[in-house]
C-alpha cells in the first residue's frame, strides 16, 4: 500500500515540476541573488544552523531571509520580522531564533515566497535572498540550490513518502548545485561511505560537502555558559526534552559532552509547548533531581519566567564543513559563489 501511495506521490510531484518547467514565466526572477537552503527529505537534516552560518559569512552584504512560516498564523499570509521587537506570539521557532541571533536581518514569513521576494525587494533592496527550505519551491528562480542530506539516515528512508522520508524522487538531486552531507561527526565511517557512494550514483557530478556539528556548550536561562562537571557536589543527571525532527542527534551531542541522560521527553517537530507541559516537565525534573536541558530552537518557545523557575539549560551548536573551512570557501572550490552578481 505504501509503495503504491509513494508512486502516486512521485507522479504528482513530477507533474508539478513539469508544469513550472513548461510555464517558466510563472517563476519570479528577483534582482537579488537567490540562495536556497533545502533538503530532499522530511525535516531533521540541520537546515537552521547551516542558515545561521551562511548569514554570519554574508554579513558584509545586504541579506534577507524568506521563510514559509510553517504552522504559524502567517503561513498563508505575510509577516515582516525585524528588530528587537516586541513581536507577536505564534512565530515559528526558526524565525524567533533567527531574529534573536540576527535582529538586523529582515525575515519575511509566508508560504508564497514569490510574493515575499517582491515585497522584500521593494522594502530592503537586498543583494542576496536566502530561501529557507526552498528546494521544492517552484515559483522563484534560484541561483544556488544547496541540499542537505543526513548521514545518520537509514537506507530505507531513501524512498518517497509514505514508504520513506523523501519529498521528491532521488533524481532531483542532480539539479542541486551542492549536497551537504550533515551529521558526519555522529555517523560511522561505514555510514558515511554508504551515503557518499549512494549520492555519487544518484547525483553524479554534484559536489558533496561533508558537514559536522560542533557543540559550543551548555548555557543557562540567562545565556551564561555553565560547567557540565561541577568542581563541587555530585555529578548532575539530565532530563532532555525536544521538539525537533531527529532528537537522537541532540541526545548524542549531550552524551558526547559528558552529560548523563536520565530521562527524555519528545514532542512533534515544531511543537509549541503549553504552560501545563512545561510545568509538568519542570516538576518531574525537580522531583527526580534532574537538570532540564533542551535545544536552542526549543528554548526560544519557553516562557522566560518558567525557564528561570526551572533553571532550564540549552545546548548551543554550530554546523560547519568538516574540512574546517567556511561554507563560502568550500563552495568556491567547486566554482559556486554565494554572492557573485548575476550573469547578464
Amino acid at each position: 500500500m505504501k509503495n503504491s501511495l509513494a508512486k502516486i506521490y512521485g507522479l504528482v510531484s513530477s507533474l508539478e515540476r513539469q508544469f513550472f518547467a513548461f510555464f517558466s514565466f510563472l517563476k519570479y526572477r528577483p534582482a537579488a541573488r537567490v540562495v536556497s537552503v533545502g533538503n530532499l527529505s522530511m525535516g531533521g537534516t540541520g537546515k537552521t544552523p547551516v542558515l545561521f552560518e551562511l548569514l554570519s559569512e554574508l554579513r558584509q552584504h545586504s541579506v534577507c531571509v524568506l521563510s514559509r512560516g510553517y504552522r504559524s498564523p502567517w503561513e498563508r499570509s505575510f509577516f515582516h520580522l525585524q528588530g528587537r521587537g516586541p513581536h507577536p506570539p505564534m512565530l515559528t521557532d526558526e524565525a524567533i531564533l533567527l531574529n534573536a541571533k540576527f535582529p538586523e536581518v529582515p525575515v519575511f514569513l509566508g508560504k508564497n515566497r514569490h510574493h515575499s521576494a517582491i515585497i522584500a525587494e521593494k522594502r530592503c533592496k537586498p543583494e542576496i535572498i536566502l530561501l529557507d527550505d526552498g528546494f521544492q519551491y517552484r515559483r522563484l528562480a534560484k541561483d544556488v540550490d544547496l541540499v542537505l542530506f543526513d548521514a545518520m539516515a537509514s537506507s530505507n528512508e531513501a524512498q518517497l513518502i509514505p514508504a520513506g522520508r523523501l519529498r521528491e524522487p532521488v533524481e532531483r538531486l542532480q539539479q542541486a548545485h551542492a549536497i551537504l552531507l550533515t551529521r558526519c561527526e555522529t555517523a560511522s565511517e561505514d555510514q558515511q561511505s554508504f551515503w557518499l557512494n549512494w549520492l555519487a550514483g544518484h547525483a553524479a557530478g554534484v559536489p558533496v560537502i561533508k558537514v559536522r556539528t560542533i557543540c559550543e556548550g551548555l548555557f543557562d536561562w540567562r545565556g551564561h555558559k555553565v560547567e557540565i562537571t561541577p568542581t563541587k557536589g555530585p555529578l548532575k543527571k539530565y532530563f532532555a526534552f525536544s521538539a525537533i525532527g531527529r532528537p537522537e542527534s541532540f541526545y548524542g551531542q549531550l552524551s558526547e559532552m559528558g552529560c548523563q541522560l536520565a530521562e527524555r521527553a519528545e514532542f512533534r517537530d515544531h511543537h509549541r509547548f503549553s504552560l501545563s507541559e512545561l510545568h509538568k516537565l519542570g516538576e518531574t525534573a525537580a522531583a527526580k533531581g534532574l537538570q532540564l536541558v533542551c535545544t536552542e530552537k526549543d528554548f526560544c518557545k519557553v516562557d522566560p519566567l518558567l525557564a528561570e523557575r526551572y533553571q532550564i539549560q540549552t545546548l548551543r551548536i554550530r554546523t560547519l564543513p568538516a574540512s574546517g573551512q567556511t561554507f563560502s570557501e568550500e563552495l568556491a572550490i567547486h566554482g559556486i559563489s554565494l554572492s557573485l552578481p548575476l550573469n547578464p
